[in-house]
């Protein structure tokens, strides 16, 4: 099973989980039925963590995780040259793979931040996104029905009750 977990679920991040979710976040960690997605929106949350000691384990955590194959979309190139000869040029890029649905998602009252994850995840087909967010588990009815691949659980959730895996199709990104 693929679950894409948000920042949230990191081990280093999981100080202020209640015992049940952190006792299921444990398992789930630990279960080698499961591989654990991550994206560069992960690290930079990471990345940006104003407590020096725990940065450090939150990128590490972060590192540990197969990050998602359609991460970053390219969406155009820069060239600029100068009156010298000096030529530079750069990728333009995104940072979710479809804007549009980013765009639907925040349309439908989700933070950005939150949008961009759950679009890395149905981008990549994965299975579960797994978060301790309120926020994105009480927009979990609309996104089920409009993305019907994708379940979106609470840790303690997803061990008692095992997400299945959906007929629907996947998302092409």
């Amino acid at each position: 099973m693929k679950l894409y977990g948000d920042s949230n679920t990191l081990p280093a991040n999981s100080d202020d989980a209640s015992a049940e979710e952190l006792a299921a976040l444990k398992l789930l960690w630990a279960d080698k039925g499961s591989e654990w997605f991550t994206s560069h929106l992960v690290a930079y949350e990471a990345m940006k963590t104003k407590d020096e000691s725990k940065k450090g384990t939150l990128v590490r955590d972060h590192q540990g995780r197969t990050s998602v194959p359609k991460d970053e979309k390219i969406v155009g190139y820069c060239a600029q040259t100068d009156h010298t000869g000096g030529f530079v040029g750069f990728a333009l890029i995104s940072d979710v793979r479809d804007e549009g649905i980013r765009a639907e998602l925040i349309a439908q009252g989700l933070k950005q931040r939150d949008a961009e994850h759950i679009t890395q995840a149905i981008c990549n087909n994965c299975d579960v996104f797994v978060t301790r967010d309120k926020g994105i588990i009480k927009h979990r009815a609309w996104l089920e029905e409009r993305f019907p691949a994708l379940r979106v659980r609470l840790p303690s959730e997803l061990v008692l009750i095992p997400a299945p895996r959906s007929l629907a199709k996947s998302h092409p990104c």
